[in-house]
């Protein structure tokens, strides 16, 4: 199963339960019954749809697409959000490009040469899918992406040569 649609499954599956909380405290517990898989299954739908759709996929692509070594969709934590895009590894850097539907579109560069270190971290104390990247001079930059031990392998491997 892809990495896209694990995750609108696993999405789908905690608005469902989440909203069938919200449900229950404000309707009852047989229209919570009802509504929680109907929400879940259209939120991860929608999810699904959104992360695979054509515009979001040229938004994010990279003009220069020699030398990627590694790519996948991530999340950019700039200040309080969690800004929506693609994370590429080429042979010198860490590209990361925003899709415009977010507050704060940009593109990072991360120079692999000024990588101190990388490293995972638990998104809300227990998901795992953070990766973590301290640079040389002590400013941090964080990521949720797909197969974070991928991601820290291949940036390793490479900044070490």
């Amino acid at each position: 199963m892809n990495y896209e649609l694990r995750n609108a499954i696993i999405a789908g599956i905690i608005f469902g339960i989440t909203m069938g909380f919200v449900s229950a405290y404000i309707y009852g517990a047989t229209i919570a019954l009802m509504a929680a898989p109907v929400a879940g299954v259209v939120f991860g739908g929608f999810l699904y749809v959104f992360v695979t759709s054509e515009v979001v996929k040229k938004q994010t692509k990279l003009e220069n697409t020699t030398g990627i070594i590694h790519e996948g969709a991530a999340n950019h934590f700039l200040g309080a959000e969690s800004v929506g895009g693609k994370l590429y590894l080429l042979k010198d850097a860490l590209e990361f490009k925003s899709h415009g539907f977010n507050v704060q579109n940009h593109n990072l560069t991360i120079y692999l040469k000024d990588i101190q270190e990388a490293k995972t971290y638990n998104l809300f104390w227990f998901i795992p899918n953070g990766l973590l990247i301290i640079l040389k001079n002590g400013q941090i930059e964080k990521f949720v992406v797909n197969g974070r031990q991928n991601w820290i392998k291949n940036i390793l491997g490479i900044s070490t040569k």
